[in-house]
């Protein structure tokens, strides 16, 4: 951490009272009156909120006047400081997407928790923290700050000084354990309270090691928590190996940054029970899976605080995953199909994905001799076919363009032969398929051989089941085929 000074805006060595009512564009008699007449009452509303993973998070919420004041001083605050690039959690342009990806790739990644983070900092920590240098203030104006940062002895969750007067005192916590693992070489980040060390090779036993089970911490780290003033959670202690699941900040990072398969299916399941029943749905989760009293949930008469939860999580799914992933545009596709007024980005999205009738899947090798003139044939028969020699411009995403198609194909020729096998590109596009498939998707994949049948379906397993076409040079046959299935199809929707 570093004080940036700004020009009239600096807090250093601030020397009195009228200073920092001038740098706040605060009245000192309101300044005083709310720090000290107002009532605890007055000043907090004080609310639970229920934890993902079990428990209740108490939420102490300003009001009036002591909002406003908490507000600027936080701003006043953010002008004059610089984090380290360790500290993750509540600054502009950082976050635990970034924090993740600090991580991924690692061979080992340990995290360690901090109990009770903004309740441990209290009164006389904040106040002596603004003491000190480098800010240098004077005793009786940090003595004010700490006044307007703390209630009941400790930095107030919902409060919006907490966050960065937090990183202010875990600074310290910050300088003792990067200088402590630096030789071993590993990289340190913390968010909030969710610290993390990762190793690209071995992982000192001293800092950490697994016995029967449990992560126990490196006497020396414990103790530099220890006189930090800060107390681990022993509880949520975890040194994972590239050989298991290792997450930061809730996200996957072992290969790449990603998201844990149950946040998707949870948000699956959200999208599928809103898509039926939106106000049973909204009910469901904020009293069923919440645990929230109907009166605190807040509902909606037509499922609209659940649809704008919904839409929420899809956003941080994109953010993580981007926008052209597969199983993003999947989920959002099934919300527009039922959302009667969605978003405007949703509006284009549903339109950019306008279904194909049929994606051809293939080698390279094979276009000339197999893909072409069935294309040809199908369009002619007015069927219509992604092919990407036709539909991908110079300078386009290939992966993006070619997930979207998947994604908007209703079939999918898989054109197999002698040369496809064991070709990776449309090996990955049939197993996408064959996925759908088997949890429960609508598309349908039709396979289309030419060669040596025994050695190509020997490397694709999957597909034992599926009924195949042979191809002959034969594509105003199948291309005739692939028009009735669509009419089947049409008449069984």
């Amino acid at each position: 951490m570093k004080l940036l000074n700004p020009p009239n805006r600096s807090i250093t060595k601030l020397s009195s009272l009228d200073e920092l009512c001038s740098l706040l564009g605060v009245q000192k008699g309101h300044l005083l009156y709310i720090c000290y007449k107002r009532s605890d009452e007055l000043k907090y509303k004080s609310f639970e909120m229920r934890k993902k993973r079990g428990g209740f998070r108490k939420i102490d919420s300003p009001q009036k006047g002591l909002r406003v004041i908490q507000k600027n001083l936080a701003e006043l605050l953010e002008e004059n400081i610089e984090f380290k690039s360790c500290v993750q959690g509540f600054i502009k342009e950082r976050g635990i997407l970034a924090n993740a990806a600090l991580h991924k790739k690692s061979n080992w990644v340990l995290n360690v928790d901090i109990k009770d983070f903004f309740g441990s900092i209290n009164f006389g920590r904040v106040r002596a923290v603004f003491i000190a240098k480098p800010f240098e203030i004077h005793p009786d104006v940090a003595t004010v700050i700490a006044q307007i940062c703390c209630f009941k002895n400790y930095l107030p969750q919902g409060a919006a000084t907490s966050p960065i007067v937090s990183n202010i005192v875990a600074s310290t916590l910050d300088n003792r354990i990067i200088k402590h693992i630096r030789n071993d070489r590993l990289l340190y980040s913390r968010y909030a309270d969710d610290i993390t060390i990762s190793a690209k090779r071995i992982f000192p036993r001293e800092i950490a090691h697994i016995s029967d089970g449990r992560t126990i911490v490196g006497e020396d780290l414990a103790n530099i928590f220890s006189r930090a003033s800060f107390e681990i959670n022993d509880k949520k202690s975890r040194l994972q190996s590239k050989y298991s699941r290792q997450e930061v900040t809730g996200l996957i990072t072992n290969k790449k940054v990603n998201v844990p398969a149950e946040y998707k299916n949870k948000l699956r399941t959200a999208i599928h029970h809103w898509a039926d029943d939106p106000k049973e749905a909204e009910r469901k989760y904020y009293v069923g899976i919440l645990g929230l009293k109907p009166e605190e949930a807040e509902l909606t008469e037509d499922g609209s605080k659940l649809k704008r939860n919904i839409y929420g999580r899809l956003s941080f799914l994109s953010m993580v995953k981007g926008c052209d992933d597969p199983t993003y545009i999947k989920l959002i596709l099934k919300m527009a199909e039922h959302d009667p007024s969605p978003p405007k980005f949703i509006k284009s999205i549903k339109a950019e994905y306008k279904m194909y009738d049929v994606f051809l899947c293939h080698a390279s090798e094979d276009k000339a001799g197999i893909v072409e003139p069935l294309y040809e044939e199908l369009n002619k028969i007015g069927v219509h076919a992604f092919y990407d020699a036709k539909e991908i411009g110079w300078g386009d995403s290939l992966i993006g363009t070619i997930n979207k198609a998947l994604l908007k194909s209703k079939y999918v020729i898989a054109v197999m032969t002698d040369n496809s096998v064991g070709k990776a590109w449309p090996q990955q596009e049939i197993n996408s398929v064959l996925n759908g498939d088997i949890s429960g998707g609508t598309k349908r994949l039709l396979p289309l051989i030419h060669g040596n049948k025994e050695n190509i379906l020997n490397n694709n397993f999957l597909m034992n089941d599926k009924l195949y076409v042979e191809w002959k040079n034969n594509p105003q046959e199948i291309a005739q085929k692939v028009k009735d299935l669509l009419a089947q199809k049409a008449e069984q929707n």
